[in-house]
Formats: C-alpha cells, structure tokens, sequence
C-alpha cells in the first residue's frame, strides 16, 4: 500500500471515492478547501492499493496552545465499499500519520459516521474522546412519495405546515441578490442566537463559507449550499442554509423570528426544503444533530425544543460511533485533556 498526500490528488478522483462509498460533505474535496480558505491547515490523505484507492481522510490541523496542534479527521476516514480488510488499511493509515507527524502534533482524533466491525480503535492505542460534531442524527428518507412523507410525520407537524400555508407564508430560495439574502441571513441568525442563547461563528466564517458554496450548482459529485427563506406580510421570518453532496441534504444552520412564531413558518420552510431535495434527486435529508432525552440534563435543555421539531419530520434516528484519541505526545495529551476538564 501507499499514502498519497495532495496535490497529488484531483478534487474529481477524490469526490468520486467518497461519493461512491458513502461519504458525507465533511470529507469532501470543497468542504477541504472551505477550511483551507478560513485559514486552517488541511491535509488530503488517500490510501492506495495495487493503483485503487481504499481510503481517504481530510484531515484538519487544529491548532494548541504553545504552538501545539492536534489532527482531526471529520466524519471519516472513508473506507472503498470493496476493501478486503478495513482493519489492515487502518493501520497503515495511522501509521503513515504518526510518521508523517512533527514533534508539535500532540494526538490524531478520528471521528467516523459509520461503525467499523473489524477495526479495533483499542489494538492502535486509541481512547475514547470528546466528539467535536454532532452525535446523533434524524435522516429523513427523500425517495418516499410526498404522501409517504406527510404519513409519517407527527400530525402535530402536518398540522402546522398547513397552518403556515394557510397563512399565507411563501417559501424562496437563494434570489439575484445574494449580498440582500446574506444581510437577512446574518441579522436572523444573531437574533435567534440571543434569544436562545448559543454561540455563532465569527461572521468571516459564514462569509466565507456563502463565497464558496452559495448558490453553485455543480452537481451531486461536488457540495454546494443553498438559502431558503420563509417570507410572511412582506418580511422574512426564518430561513435554512442547506448543503447539497451525493445525493444527500443536510440542514446545516437555521434561524427564525421571534415575532411571528403563532405564524409556524419554519414547518413549511422545511417541508419545501424536503421537496426540493426530493426534486434534485436527493435520497436523505439529514437535520444535522438532536437530543433524545439521555444525554446531559444541561444539553437536553438546550436541544430538546428544536430536537422535537426534528423528529415532527418522522426522521429515522441514527447515532455515530463517537471520536477516538491517538496520543502522539503523553504529556501534552494529558495536559490538554485536564485543561479541557476544568473549563468544562
């Protein structure tokens, strides 16, 4: 086997193998080079065998304090459907890493969508880690009919998608003037994160993020993103940003006014999201992360308002794996992980 570091790659070669093996945005070859615009360090590693590819990793360099940093690879690595032994080439793959890794790399964090059967995260020194992306998930199936959908959706939720209709809500997407769609999108979102109280990115990261992605259609191979807006008495009370990669759609960000929320316009804002999927070929709609009620008193709190209005959609619950450590440098891991305890 061998380990082929980009530019050695092309986005086309990439995009396919993690299309074809299931892979999600996060690994894809534009969601790289998002990072890469932002200002963080990304590698592309694909493993290769007898010529073909059996994995690939987009692996993120996060950056420490004292000039430390820690290797991330998001949703992945992405192992070849057809690979003989998933356990073999991992173990190549870690090793590559660990050799290919400065003194400053403290620890390589993976974090899989998918559970792997035959690797053993323990038998490559791995622990347990705190996950950095979302850990549970509600899929909606796109390839029922829209009958099929209504079905099985919560009746609280049909309910109030027909209310919105009724009310005369209007669903837009992405319109001639981005620079307008972007202000609306900015000033809902800052809204809702002070009403509820959550953190945003740095507005330079959704910038930069619009610039690369907003509204460009290049097909099921390759992500793009696209805004929805629910319009009401001639305003724009709540809006989706949506991401588009291989045949599945992914809520990624979303925001709502707090004035017209009798009006339930993010009901119907998502069931035309849902259609639109469907209408571009779109298998699933992933609404990117919900609480069940077993995790933490605090996170339940904060996530089981909109957590309940996912599954209203009649999702299918799916929950990752989780992220696992590999500790390149003991004493700076353990540091890191105390000082991650004390400000939790």
């Amino acid at each position: 086997m061998e380990c082929i570091i980009h530019p050695a790659i092309s986005a086309k070669e990439w995009n396919e193998f993690v299309v074809q093996n299931g892979g999600g945005f996060l690994q894809s070859f534009e969601w790289g080079s998002f990072q890469e615009q932002y200002g963080t360090r990304v590698m592309r590693v694909m493993i290769k065998d007898s010529g073909a590819p059996v994995l690939c990793a987009t692996v993120v360099r996060r950056s420490l304090p004292m000039r430390k940093e820690f290797w991330y690879v998001p949703f992945g690595p992405i192992f070849s459907l057809h690979a003989a032994s998933r356990r073999t080439i991992f173990h190549f793959f870690v090793t590559s890493l660990r050799e290919r890794a400065p003194a400053d790399v403290v620890f390589l964090k993976v974090e899989p969508d998918t559970a792997w059967d035959d690797v053993s995260f323990g038998d490559e020194g791995f622990i347990q880690g705190k996950d950095i992306q979302v850990a549970k998930t509600a899929i909606i199936d796109c390839t029922q009919s829209e009958d099929g959908l209504l079905k099985h959706m919560k009746q609280k939720t049909r309910y109030n998608i027909k209310l919105a209709a009724k009310h005369g809500v209007k669903i837009a997407g992405t319109s001639d003037h981005v620079a307008l769609d972007r202000d609306i999108f900015f000033s809902l979102m800052e809204e809702t994160a002070k009403r509820q109280g959550f953190r945003l990115h740095p507005r330079r990261y959704y910038e930069t993020m619009l610039d690369l992605f907003l509204g460009a259609d290049r097909g099921r191979g390759s992500f793009s993103q696209k805004l929805f807006f629910a319009q009401y008495d001639g305003r724009v009370i709540a809006c989706a940003l949506v991401g588009f990669f291989g045949g599945r759609a992914t809520y990624l960000h979303g925001a709502s006014s707090d004035e017209y929320k009798n009006i339930m316009a993010p009901y119907l804002l998502h069931w035309e999201i849902i259609r639109y999927a469907k209408s571009i070929g779109c298998d699933t709609y992933d609404l990117w992360g919900v609480s069940t009620g077993t995790e933490k008193k605090e996170k339940d709190a904060e996530w089981g308002g909109f957590s309940r209005f996912k599954f209203g959609f009649g999702g299918v619950l799916v929950s990752y794996p989780g992220a696992h450590d590999l500790s390149f440098n003991a004493l700076w891991y353990n540091a890191y992980r105390l000082g991650k305890a004390i400000l939790r």
